[in-house]
């Protein structure tokens, strides 16, 4: 997680420079602090500027040599002997300046450039004391010699008198948009409470806090602070901060193989043989998603990748005609009665037989083949004839309806007429017919 956070402080604006007030309208500066109750009998902060003492030059070259002597030998021995007088105040002037320091209870607040106005910082101070509804510490100021580097500006001295204070410290507010959530006692608590609040929406993905999030050092009161614990109710409970996170998940998918039939004439009709096997393929499609503190927003596909091509099947199909003599007939209809076998009747020769059906039962083909005849005959009435290859012919004849064409090729077993009783009939049966090239065979031989 990252968050862009600015290190700020409840003053903002320039402090009036100057080495006193007199004759100068003091410039107030602006303050960013949350309205507090001013608290009742708040003293002003009591300033010893009587220990502002002059420093003659002899006491100029006497800070100037302790702060040589403490820095660097080098520079101890540049100042040595007869170039002393020279060299230290070309030093003084680069690396020194005159410094008012700020006490407290005797300890060391801050220092700052004597050409700062000191009234101004110890007003600002006394200003925000009166904000935060707090005592004002007693500050002493003495003058002294001090190193450019160690001297603060206007804000950082007011922050570090406000807190000297007992009831005030520093703190680390988090805010939203502008807007104070919670503030911490140290940095490292208010970071963990905002990563912690994101983690727990993170679910994986890329995941941000929505607005804008910064983490503000300021000079707070101490009974303001918040613990971890109450940090993260906060968060949790209040409602203002939203976790955006983006889940880029994978689904991976079956990608079905295809089937190519190739017809082979030196296979029979019926068989079949797998040339080539199929394989399945595989995909992965990725969908992103998007949540709000764990609830779902939106999703939408960002892709679809093929991690494995499908391998095509490749089947080789017979077309060549079976002897249907040789594997046998099925019988085109069920459940019949034989009412008139093949051979002689009535003086004259019966070339198939007549099976008895109720009106309308399925007749079905007896062997695959091609329809070579669907039509109407005086004697036969409705009738449809298949040839089988190798000269063999089956027919089926007093037909209530036809159910396939001239020229359509046909399966064993497969639907092709309904029994009635056209024709030259006595009523509803089928007349079934084995030619053998142009010789009429007893069908109940054949029928397996």
């Amino acid at each position: 997680m990252e968050i862009e956070n600015g290190r700020g402080h409840i003053i903002s604006g320039s402090l009036p420079v100057g080495a006193g007030t007199a004759g100068k309208k003091e410039n107030k500066t602006e303050t960013r602090v949350a309205p507090k109750t001013v608290k009742a009998g708040a003293r002003k902060i009591k300033a010893s500027l009587s220990g502002l003492k002059r420093i003659s030059p002899r006491g100029l070259f006497r800070e100037l040599g302790k702060v040589a002597r403490s820095r660097s030998r080098r520079f101890a021995a540049a100042i040595a002997g007869t170039t002393v007088c020279a060299l230290g105040l070309g030093v003084l002037g680069t690396y020194c300046t005159v410094g008012i320091d700020y006490y407290y209870g005797g300890k060391l607040l801050c220092t700052v450039a004597a050409a700062d106005d000191s009234a101004a910082i110890i007003g600002a101070a006394a200003r925000r004391a009166d904000l935060l509804g707090v005592d004002e510490p007693e500050i002493e100021v003495s003058a002294k010699l001090a190193l450019k580097k160690d001297v603060v500006n206007g804000d950082e001295a007011v922050d570090a008198i406000l807190a000297a204070s007992p009831e005030l410290c520093r703190g680390y507010t988090v805010t939203l948009d502008g807007e104070p959530l919670f503030t911490a006692a140290d940095r490292e608590t208010a970071d963990a409470a905002l990563e912690g609040y994101v983690a727990k929406y993170a679910m994986g993905g890329d995941a941000k806090l929505s607005g804008e999030v910064a983490i503000e050092e300021q000079i707070v009161r101490r009974d303001e602070l918040t613990d971890a614990e109450a940090a993260e109710s906060i968060l949790e409970n209040g409602g203002l901060l939203t976790v955006i996170t983006t889940v880029d998940e994978t689904d991976g998918e079956t990608l079905p193989f295809d089937t190519t039939e190739v017809k082979d004439e030196t296979m029979y009709v019926g068989d079949t043989l797998v040339e080539t096997p199929g394989a399945d393929g595989a995909a992965v499609t990725t969908v992103e998603s998007i949540y709000s503190n764990g609830q779902l927003l939106s999703t939408a596909i960002l892709g679809t990748e093929t991690t494995l091509e499908p391998v095509t099947q490749v089947v080789r199909v017979g077309t060549k005609p079976r002897n249907a003599l040789e594997d046998g007939f099925s019988c085109p209809v069920g459940n019949y009665q034989l009412t008139s076998g093949f051979g002689p009747r009535w003086g004259r020769q019966h070339r198939g037989i007549d099976m008895a059906v109720p009106l309308g039962t399925n007749v079905s083909a007896a062997a695959a083949g091609t329809v070579i005849t669907a039509e109407y005959n005086e004697s036969y009435g409705n009738y449809v004839q298949i040839d089988h290859g190798y000269g063999i012919v089956t027919t089926y004849a007093h037909l209530s309806s036809i159910a396939v064409e001239t020229g359509q090729t046909v399966d064993r077993g497969q639907l092709i007429a309904y029994s009635g009783s056209t024709g030259n009939s006595t009523g509803p049966h089928l007349h079934f017919e084995v030619i053998d090239n142009g010789s009429y065979l007893n069908p109940l031989e054949h029928l397996v």
